[in-house]
């Protein structure tokens, strides 16, 4: 098992693993460089922002996908206004009818992180705090959208609450750097203060780890600029500080301060009632993006970034908003 210090480590060394010794596979007539049966550790899971030369993350998409996912919804209206190509993964155009969301917090009406909640809080050694994505009554059809990420399983030992996921396929560029090694360690920090212990490691196993053909060009850029990924510090990133029990009501309130920024409001103007660090961080972002997606006086903006304080989520911010603005110039 290949261990890394932190997200953007894993994905450098990884994405050299898959250029340098892929195997050339046709999927669906697409070529693709794939390595099998890929087991990655992730240790520091509070640094999850990618922020290479070539990558060209969108953080303030990957922070948005993560927040929809723990609020168990799957509707595209939400989705596709951070990112435009979701609904190029949708049978119907409106949901991800595989959407992690509604299946971990309602598979058939069971919300599957309360559950690991009660189980671990009842017996911390327990094995079974188990949850499924992949549904063999729904899954095997032909579709658009058949999850990639198919078992969780959170084990807390020490003190410390790990998750480990089990992926049937990872696109290495848009999959594991994109959204699911964020997406899974955000949910990892959560779960790990609803249960009162300090957060673990995420390994994730692929069965299939690989990068299209379509992405070959721009890897072979990143890995050619030689980047050296910047030591993580998890001291200076905002941590989730909020209770099971006022969770709902918090998630509530995030989404309502996002549907009202999209709508064109600032956050200034919503009377926000977030007291969570790392959540009023994230609403923080979502303002700034939609505020750059304006057209906002540069100044403004950096007031913005002020606000987000010296952590690798401003300085996940800044690249993006400085890239996107030499482009539009």
């Amino acid at each position: 098992m290949a261990v890394y210090r932190d997200v953007e480590q894993a994905f450098l060394a990884e994405l050299h693993a898959v250029v340098d010794s892929g195997e050339l596979v046709e999927v669906r007539g697409e070529r693709t460089r794939e390595l099998r049966a890929r087991l990655i550790e992730v240790s520091d899971i509070r640094s999850r922002h990618v922020v290479l030369p070539h990558r060209n993350n969108n953080v303030f998409a990957s922070i948005a996908e993560s927040m929809w996912v723990l609020a168990g919804r799957n509707d595209l209206s939400f989705l596709s206004a951070y990112l435009e190509r979701a609904v190029d993964f949708s049978d119907d155009g409106l949901t991800w009818r595989a959407g992690y969301g509604l299946r971990l917090r309602s598979w058939n009406g069971v919300d599957q992180l309360a559950e690991i909640v009660k189980i671990l809080r009842r017996d911390p050694l327990s094995r079974r705090a188990v949850a499924s994505i992949y549904d063999p009554d729904r899954d095997f059809v032909e579709s658009r959208d058949i999850p990639c990420n198919n078992w969780l399983h959170f084990l807390m030992r020490d003190g410390h609450l790990d998750l480990h996921v089990a992926a049937r396929s990872t696109d290495i560029w848009w999959g594991f750097s994109g959204i699911n090694a964020f997406e899974w360690t955000l949910l990892l920090e959560v779960m790990s203060r609803w249960l009162r212990c300090m957060p673990g490691r995420l390994v994730f196993f692929s069965s299939s780890l690989h990068l299209y053909e379509r992405h070959f060009d721009r890897a072979s850029r990143l890995l050619a600029s030689q980047p050296s990924p910047a030591a993580s510090d998890a001291t200076g990133q905002p941590q989730f500080d909020t209770d099971w029990e006022d969770a709902p009501a918090a998630w509530a309130e995030w989404m309502r301060l996002e549907a009202g920024i999209r709508s064109g409001q600032d956050l200034a103007a919503l009377d926000c009632n977030l007291t969570d660090p790392l959540l009023l961080a994230y609403i923080r972002m979502i303002d700034l993006y939609w505020s750059a997606q304006s057209g906002a006086e540069p100044s403004v903006l950096d007031d913005k970034l002020v606000e987000l304080g010296d952590s690798r989520l401003a300085a996940a911010a800044r690249e993006y908003l400085e890239r996107t603005q030499r482009l539009q110039h």
